[in-house]
């Protein structure tokens, strides 16, 4: 047996032993968890020496390096620094974009002013503004100069819808014979309120507009005539093999207005309860048709937009002027509208909601009321909406749609 002082030694060793290792292991866990650890962020880098003619900054950390790129600093990939020309043209657009906001916030000021004198006059009735056809009295249209190649497209020939429900229907729009299908008579003497709607895509052309689509996009509006209504259909110049040159939110004014005179003259139709409606293009264009003051009962803008500017069409609207384009778009024009009007729009993508705030945002008649509907985009509000506002008016009673809609 091992002496007892020789035991205590070993124990005393065995133990000195250990806690060195425990000590020894703890400090690599405290190194790890410290290199794992981020590095603070320098920034700006240090700058390279003055000799350096390629590198404005030294070399880049990881973390430097994720800074630049959000900084839109391009880095030399070699080097990994920020070369001196890099810096040089960061710098200078600091600069350009900085004068940029100056002039910007400038302009907006300058605006905001015009705009508060503007309605300082018009509330004192300085101002008398005026609606969007006399804006246009004595101008010409010029788009036949902004048509590209391949505009004017193949003729197509008028639909033919069943019997039962809509029957041809002509009408004059100035010097043109136009044509339209309308629901024919009910046979038992009643006058039916009447919904004027205008198709989207190529307003002016209709295809098959009967036939309901999808929960997700009908398009045919048919919820209208299910609940009992009478329902026109216009074909505008240009459309079909209508007679005219499709003027893009021009003359298509005229013949909208041309043809509920026309249907307000129809034995069956209830001339005191028009109403007008469309989806997209043909919402833009019922805007435009409502702020002509025409005297509606109510007015259904599914999706328009706010300047034409922004369809994708076979027009070069740069080659027409400002004051031209200005004529085609809505937002200029919404303080002319006389009769109720609703613009409409899913906000949910696609969509034109962002058309919708500036409709909104700008002046406009207090008969003009914005609906977003949430949950829903620019195809899949139409099913809903069409008919809870159809159930609505056939049954008499006030239109009822909230500024937000679900």
């Amino acid at each position: 047996m091992l002496p007892v002082l020789a035991v205590v030694l070993l124990v005393v060793f065995i133990g000195a032993k250990m806690t060195s290792r425990g000590w020894i292991s703890l400090d690599r866990v405290k190194q790890k968890a410290q290199a794992q650890q981020p590095v603070a962020l320098v920034w700006p880098p240090a700058l390279a020496a003055e000799s350096d003619r390629f590198c404005h900054t030294v070399k880049l950390t990881l973390e430097q390096l994720d800074k630049a790129n959000e900084e839109g600093l391009p880095v030399d990939q070699q080097r990994r620094c920020i070369t001196r020309d890099a810096m040089a043209e960061h710098e200078a657009a600091k600069v350009r974009n900085a004068a940029a906001r100056r002039a910007d916030a400038a302009r907006r000021e300058e605006q905001a002013q015009i705009e508060k004198t503007v309605e300082q006059q018009i509330s004192t009735g300085a101002i008398a503004l005026q609606n969007l056809l006399q804006a246009r009295a004595g101008i010409t249209t010029q788009i036949t100069t902004a048509l590209q190649h391949g505009a004017r497209a193949a003729i197509k020939p008028m639909p033919q819808p069943p019997a039962s429900l809509f029957v041809p229907m002509s009408y004059t729009s100035g010097s043109l014979q136009l044509k339209a299908f309308v629901t024919p008579p009910p046979g038992d003497g009643r006058k039916l309120p009447l919904m004027v709607w205008l198709t989207g895509g190529d307003t002016n052309t209709l295809g098959n507009f009967w036939t309901e689509g999808p929960a997700e996009n009908d398009q045919s509006a048919a919820a209208f005539r299910k609940a009992g209504m009478a329902m026109l259909f216009p074909a505008l110049r240009g459309g079909n093999d209508n007679p005219g040159q499709q003027e893009y939110f021009w003359g298509e004014v005229q013949d909208v207005a041309a043809a509920i005179l026309q249907a307000a003259q129809l034995p069956y139709i209830d001339a005191s309860r028009i109403y007008l409606g469309g989806h997209s293009t043909g919402g833009t264009l019922a805007l435009l048709t409502a702020a002509a003051g025409l005297p509606v009962q109510g007015v259904f803008a599914f999706g328009p937009v706010d300047d034409i500017s922004s369809y994708d069409w076979p027009i070069r609207w740069s080659l027409l002027s400002v004051d031209e384009r200005k004529l085609r778009s809505p937002m200029y024009w919404l303080h002319g509208v006389k009769s109720p009007t609703w613009i409409i729009e899913g906000s949910k993508r696609p969509s034109n909601i962002s058309s919708l705030d500036n409709l909104c945002a700008g002046r406009k008649s207090e008969q003009v009321h914005c609906v977003t509907v949430h949950g829903s985009d620019h195809f899949s509000v139409l099913q809903p909406l069409t008919r809870k506002i159809a159930s609505q008016l056939v049954m008499g009673q006030p239109v009822q749609l909230q500024r937000d809609e679900k």
